[in-house]
C-alpha cells in the first residue's frame, strides 16, 4: 500500500493534486464519492481499504489528518475519489465515469444547527488562510537566508552535470513530470510519507542542507534537466511552496533524491548522502549567528502555521460533533460494501 497527500496548504493557498493523481487513462473507471460528514467518510474509506486487502492500492490523504479521501486500485485500474469541499476533479477527463456514490443519504439540519455549522466552517477557512499567510512569511525569511549564503555556483553546476551524467544519461525517456505530494503541514507538524517511495527504489540520494537553499537549487536544476529530456518524473513540493521541489523520484532511473535539514531527517540510511557545505565558499557562514537567528525565526513561523492548521481542524471536529446526532456510520459501511461488490465484478 502506498500513501500520498491528495492536497496541501502552502504559501499560494490550498492546492489539490487530484488532477495529477488521476492518470487521464481512457480505460480507467472513476467513482466520485459525495456527501457524508468526516466521521462517515472515515468509516467509509476505512471499510473500503479493509475490503480491498490483497489488492495493490494507493491511499490519498487529506492535508489535515491521516484519513483517506481517495483510493486507486492498480489491479483493476479504478479510482474512488472524494468530490468534496476541498478536492474536486473534473468529470470531463477521459475514462469510464460512474454515477456518484453517496456515503449516506441527504440530511435535514435545524436552522440553528446550520447556522452553527456555517460559522465554524468560516472560522476553519480563516485558520487555513492564516496558515498560508504564515507560510508566505516563512518563504520571505528563507529568501533572506539565501542572500546570506556565498554559493559557489561553478562548483555546484559542475557537480549537477556529473550527477545527471551518472544517473540520467541512459535513462528511458518519453515521460513527463507529475506531482505526488509526500510532505504536508498537518495539525501535528510536518509529515512526510517517506515509505511510499523508498522501499521500491534502488538509489536513495539525500541532499542535507541546513538552510534549504543549495539543495533547492540542486533539485530544481535536476528537475529541469529531466523534464527537458522527457525523463518520467515525480515531484513532491516543499511543504511551504509548490514551486520548490523537496523530493524527486525518477522511476526509470530507479532513483529518489530527497532534500533534508537538521530538523527533518530520514528515518533510514540513504544509498548516498551529500551536504550543502561543500558548495559554499565560506562554510563558517552556515554557523553564523545571523543565520541561526533567521532559521529560528523561520521555524517559529512554521510552528504558527501548524497551530493554525490545528485550530482549523478543531473547528472541523466541533461542527462534526454538532452533526454527530445525524451521523449514520452503519449506512456508510453498507454503501462501502455495495461499492466494493460493484467495482469487483
Amino acid at each position: 500500500m502506498k500513501k500520498y497527500f491528495g492536497s496541501i496548504l502552502c504559501r499560494n493557498g490550498y492546492m489539490s493534486a487530484f488532477n495529477t493523481i488521476y492518470k487521464k487513462d481512457p480505460d480507467s473507471r472513476v467513482f466520485l464519492i459525495t456527501n457524508g460528514d468526516d466521521f462517515e467518510r472515515a468509516v467509509f474509506f476505512e471499510r473500503l481499504t479493509n475490503n480491498l486487502r490483497g489488492f495493490n492500492i494507493t491511499l490519498f490523504n487529506p492535508f489535515y489528518d491521516d484519513g483517506a479521501d481517495g483510493i486507486y486500485i492498480e489491479n483493476i485500474n479504478t479510482y474512488i475519489l472524494s468530490d468534496g469541499e476541498y478536492n474536486r476533479i473534473s468529470p470531463i477527463l477521459p475514462g469510464v465515469w460512474e454515477k456518484s456514490i453517496q456515503i449516506v443519504g441527504e440530511k435535514n439540519y435545524t436552522r440553528e444547527m446550520t447556522r452553527q455549522i456555517l460559522n465554524l466552517k468560516s472560522k476553519e477557512n480563516n485558520c487555513y488562510k492564516n496558515a498560508c499567510e504564515q507560510l508566505k512569511k516563512a518563504s520571505r525569511v528563507r529568501e533572506k537566508l539565501h542572500s546570506q549564503i556565498p554559493l559557489n555556483d561553478e562548483k555546484l553546476i559542475n557537480y549537477i552535470n556529473r550527477f545527471c551524467s551518472r544517473f540520467l544519461k541512459n535513462t528511458d525517456t518519453m515521460g513527463k513530470g507529475i506531482i505526488r505530494m509526500l510532505s504536508s503541514i498537518t495539525p501535528l507538524g510536518i509529515h512526510t510519507h517517506y515509505d511510499t517511495l523508498f522501499s521500491s527504489m534502488k538509489h536513495t540520494f539525500e541532499f542535507n542542507d541546513k538552510c534549504g537553499f543549495v539543495g533547492s537549487v540542486f533539485l530544481g536544476v535536476v528537475k529541469d534537466y529531466a523534464m527537458k529530456k522527457k525523463i518520467p518524473l515525480m515531484m513532491s513540493p516543499a511543504y511551504f511552496s509548490t514551486d520548490i521541489p523537496q523530493i524527486l523520484t525518477l522511476p526509470t532511473a530507479d532513483l529518489n533524491i530527497i532534500l533534508t535539514d537538521d530538523n527533518h531527517k530520514l528515518p533510514f540510511e540513504p544509498t548516498e548522502r551529500i551536504t550543502s557545505a561543500r558548495f559554499v565558499n565560506d562554510e563558517g557562514v552556515l554557523f553564523d549567528d545571523k543565520i541561526k537567528t533567521l532559521l529560528s525565526i523561520e521555524n517559529h513561523i512554521i510552528e504558527n502555521a501548524v497551530l493554525s492548521v490545528y485550530e482549523g481542524r478543531d473547528c472541523r471536529f466541533k461542527y462534526n460533533n454538532i452533526r454527530s446526532g445525524f451521523s449514520n456510520e452503519d449506512e456508510a459501511k453498507e454503501n462501502a460494501d455495495k461499492l466494493c461488490e460493484r467495482i469487483l465484478i
